[in-house]
């Protein structure tokens, strides 16, 4: 691909995820965002075939990073405590450094379940990643026994909840200032020390 068209796809990538992040789905407009890259109305259609194709390449271009850091976790040399550890630190982590990728997710879940098969597809090595590090976690006995699934549901959902929380929250509300590593690392030990007291308990008692 020339230079020329690589940059303009970049661009249409770069201002399709801001916007996309900003305005959802419906208010960022192909006239929108080509304006942001300083490219033509046509180069989306071009480039990505749709602006639908632009989203799912946003979404991939969001996913992959966290996927890469996902796996890496899962292939270390740790205890079953030591990958949840690293697990929920560089989950917390990503969304930090890239507080769009969960407003992009949670966009299109709400409002795009049309797409939920292609992310599934796209999601698969990331829960792999995460599925191998329950399961080895369940047969070393630091997680008791249950639906691999959702145990890998709740402890995504801690970074994700803990990062859109804590991100914008006023001045003095929070117990530690999230702006910091040092405030940063009360969250991630809480969520940690949270994560694994779960996982390791029982199951509530049938009937109460």
């Amino acid at each position: 691909m020339p230079s020329e068209e690589a940059d303009t796809r970049g661009a249409l990538v770069t201002a399709g995820r801001r916007l996309f992040a900003e305005r959802g789905y419906e208010g960022a407009t192909v006239r929108a965002i080509t304006g942001a890259a300083g490219a033509n109305v046509a180069s989306v259609a071009y480039h990505f075939g749709s602006k639908e194709g632009l989203y799912l390449q946003v979404i991939m271009e969001v996913l992959s990073p966290l996927g890469e850091r996902i796996q890496e976790v899962a292939a270390a040399e740790a205890s079953g405590t030591g990958r949840i550890e690293a697990l929920l630190q560089a989950v917390f982590e990503h969304l930090w450094d890239n507080p769009d990728q969960a407003q992009i997710m949670v966009e299109v879940r709400l409002h795009r379940a049309d797409l939920l098969p292609q992310l599934a597809e796209m999601l698969a090595p990331m829960t792999t990643g995460l599925m191998q590090i329950v399961t080895e976690a369940q047969a070393s006995g630091v997680v008791r026994e249950g639906p691999p699934l959702l145990f890998v549901m709740s402890l995504m959902a801690q970074p994700v909840y803990f990062m859109l929380l804590t991100r914008r929250a006023p001045e003095g509300v929070l117990p530690a200032n999230p702006h910091t590593a040092e405030g940063r690392k009360v969250y991630v030990d809480h969520m940690v020390d949270f994560a694994l007291g779960g996982l390791a308990g029982t199951h509530r008692t049938e009937g109460r």
